[in-house]
């Protein structure tokens, strides 16, 4: 076991400025570069497009999610 704890809230700030996949609870997915996360899991994405399913449904300059509407944050393999 690693002797230093990553804890997912460091790892989400430091996904700053990198794109991610944020998947709600209604099965929405708004795809975008991460511009801010606090700890109640507010996350604030530039350049935000939405799906529904595998369907593009628009494209937004910025979204604001809040943090009880997250099913999860997905990140790419290569970032970590």
């Amino acid at each position: 076991m690693s002797s230093q704890t990553k804890r997912p809230l460091n790892i989400l700030q430091n996904l700053v400025g990198k794109r991610v996949t944020v998947r709600l609870k209604t099965d929405v997915e708004y795809k975008g570069e991460m511009d801010n996360v606090d700890a109640f899991m507010n996350v604030i994405l530039s350049d935000a497009e939405e799906f529904t399913g595998k369907e593009h449904a628009t494209k937004y300059g910025k979204v604001i999610v809040r943090g009880d509407n997250v099913l999860f944050i997905q990140i790419a393999d290569d970032i970590l």
